[in-house]
């Protein structure tokens, strides 16, 4: 059902800005009727961990400060004018930070992941740009590199080896 979702959206894409609306629309087209809490924030409290595969834990903060930190990290990127009119290595570079950080405040229960590739595939677009997550995940192996990628980022603050993932799949329009 996800797979088909994600399909339905490079068909029918969703317009506007690149803000917490479209975010939320995002995780709502890709999971709803999987999850009754579908296009909702998380509302836990505490820290949220994850255990991954490998072995190792990553925690996210409590779901209180979601909406503040997506609110700064959505105007940061407004103020970025969506990070249009980029050559494709900035592009890609300031692409790897904002997902980055949009994965560790990790505004979902689940689902984060899925979201915020379709999320970045509609930046990329909208910025003149095709980014292609299959060529990047067509093996086990590739797909762990994302994801250790991404925890690298949200752990360590350090977005390059994302960036380099996003670069390598990257094309213009």
């Amino acid at each position: 059902m996800v797979a088909i979702r994600l399909g339905r959206l490079g068909e029918e894409p969703i317009e506007g800005p690149f803000d917490l609306n479209r975010l939320l629309e995002t995780h709502r087209r890709i999971f709803g009727g999987v999850y009754e809490w579908a296009g909702q924030l998380r509302r836990d409290t505490g820290t949220m961990i994850k255990q991954r595969e490998s072995g190792y834990a990553v925690a996210y903060g409590d779901s209180t400060n979601v909406p503040t930190a997506l609110a700064d990290i959505f105007a940061k990127l407004e103020r970025e004018a969506y990070l249009t009119g980029l050559a494709l290595g900035l592009f890609a570079f300031r692409a790897a930070y904002y997902y980055g950080e949009i994965d560790a405040i990790h505004p979902f229960r689940e689902g984060n992941s899925r979201t915020l590739r379709q999320f970045f595939v509609d930046l990329a677009r909208a910025a003149g740009y095709k980014l292609d997550w299959t060529s990047a995940s067509s093996t086990e192996e590739q797909r762990g590199q994302i994801f250790m990628a991404r925890d690298f980022a949200v752990l360590r603050g350090d977005s390059s080896r994302l960036a380099r993932i996003i670069e390598e799949n990257l094309r213009p329009l």
